[in-house]
């Protein structure tokens, strides 16, 4: 009877240590939401006066929708989602969908990208898994966009690289671009396999803390709207990626039916940016010198970039958009003003529109 007791004993300690790893999993998925929802905040306050309405630099509405200001909501809704996950994390998606809508300005990559992360944080595997598709697509179209970037890899790239207080030796500047761009690419592909991706997590730690250190104060102090953003990410990986035990295809057909074409469309929708069919920004391009550039000269100042126009007022820059570009300039052009748009990409190429001048409308 001894070893009939021990022997009905014996299974419950597998059972206990698996309510044991989930009860840790558990403590560490709250503690990154906590972060990720920090990181929202942080983001949110440092761009405040972007989720107020705002007349200089104008709002760039899609749809003709009331103006309000969102900031405040914002972070009540970041409190609720601490509370109460569902009902807080459907409330933000609302309110920055409305908030795109009547000024696609916020159509920011570190919102977007932080948004995911907070879905992520929920015991749904279909809200887990769009969190890892968008990591892994992030890092995966990170890199290859970079690498389809001649300037970002001759210059763009050696100059970020030189902002690290390292004493990076000259030999690592000169090809710092390629650094940037294989590491990217490195870690999504280190995702991929189950195998490696624990291997995947700390390069993806320190990916994102050598950005962060690179865009901060002790480096080009520059950007700082993403410095939230690239702490979320340095600890993404950890929350996310090391613990997924499923391949790509068993993740899929845990999740309904419904949400199956939507994960595939996250993987493909980046190639779309080439022949204009999704944005910059949602295709994870960042940093690199392909996207679409705009300079307004007028007769009676220095010729500017659109880029910049947002970065003073809003901490962020102008989404690099054909629409956003001709829509600013109708708002703000006087007579005499010239709006030009060059694109390298080429669809634009072979459709004539590689260079594109407007002037300002008659009537402005």
């Amino acid at each position: 009877m001894r070893v009939g007791a021990g022997s009905r004993a014996i299974p419950r300690w597998p059972s206990v240590a698996w309510t044991e790893a989930r009860r840790v999993s558990g403590v560490g998925m709250l503690a990154f939401r906590l972060v990720v929802v920090a990181c929202q905040a942080a983001t949110v306050w440092i761009t405040w006066p972007l989720w107020q309405v705002h007349d200089a630099p104008p709002m760039l509405p899609a749809l003709p929708l009331p103006a309000v200001d969102l900031g405040g909501f914002l972070l009540g809704s970041l409190l609720l989602v601490l509370m109460a996950p569902v009902p807080g994390l459907t409330l933000q998606t609302l309110l920055l969908l409305y908030a795109v809508l009547i000024d696609q300005t916020r159509l920011q990559p570190e919102i977007v990208s932080l948004l995911f992360l907070q879905w992520g944080t929920l015991s749904s595997p279909t809200a887990q898994a769009f969190a890892r598709v968008h990591l892994l697509t992030l890092w995966l179209f990170a890199g290859f966009h970079k690498l389809l970037s001649p300037v970002f890899l001759t210059a763009i790239g050696p100059a970020l690289v030189t902002g690290l207080p390292l004493g990076m030796p000259p030999w690592l500047v000169a090809h710092g671009g390629y650094l940037i761009a294989c590491t990217e690419l490195a870690t999504g592909l280190l995702a991929v396999p189950v195998r490696t991706r624990r291997v995947a997590a700390v390069v993806a730690c320190g990916l994102h803390l050598g950005i962060l250190l690179d865009l901060s104060p002790l480096g080009l102090n520059t950007n700082d709207a993403v410095w939230p953003w690239n702490v979320a990410l340095a600890v993404a990986g950890f929350a996310l990626i090391a613990p997924w035990q499923e391949s790509l295809w068993a993740s899929l057909r845990r999740c309904p039916r419904v949400a199956r074409p939507l994960l595939v469309g996250l993987v493909v929708a980046p190639l779309g940016f080439y022949v204009g069919l999704t944005d910059a920004y949602l295709a994870h391009n960042l940093y690199s010198a392909n996207v679409a550039e705009a300079v307004i000269t007028c007769p009676d100042c220095k010729p500017y970039q659109l880029a910049t126009v947002t970065m003073e007022a809003f901490h962020v820059p102008m989404p690099p958009e054909h629409r956003l570009f001709e829509q600013y300039f109708g708002l703000t052009c006087r007579p005499g003003d010239q709006l030009t748009i060059a694109d390298s990409r080429w669809w634009f190429r072979a459709h004539g529109q590689q260079l594109r001048r407007l002037d300002c409308p008659t009537g402005q």
